[in-house]
């Protein structure tokens, strides 16, 4: 479980770039795109800092996993809400929904792993 939690440290990065990036990137003029970076990097923050404060495994796990869902929205979020011609913000979102989905499947697979309870 030690590996789930930090990774969940790593995913809360993921998400707290993921608020900020439309100031630093420079796409606030595109409303959606905003918005949606600002409430799903939240979201992706809180679930993060709790799995990683979490004792109880499958506490951890299902947060991980929700959090796993939330990257694949940030994927395919610039199509469905319409910003994909804003290309920072897709590229932006694409690239931490990646990140955000790949680590956060990783630590939902890990959070109860029987090898790291020996450790």
């Amino acid at each position: 479980m030690k590996t789930a939690k930090a990774l969940s440290w790593v995913i809360a990065v993921a998400g707290a770039w993921e608020v900020i990036a439309p100031f630093i990137l420079k796409y606030t003029s595109t409303g959606s795109a905003t918005w949606n970076a600002i409430i799903i990097g939240l979201a992706i923050v809180i679930l993060g800092v709790w799995a990683a404060l979490s004792a109880a495994e499958s506490t951890v796990k299902n947060l991980n996993w929700v959090n796993a869902v939330l990257g694949a929205w940030l994927i395919i979020a610039p199509f469905i809400l319409s910003y994909s011609h804003t290309t920072t913000a897709m590229w932006n979102n694409i690239i931490i929904g990646v990140i955000v989905l790949a680590l956060a499947a990783w630590a939902a697979v890990t959070a109860g792993g029987s090898a790291e309870r020996t450790a």
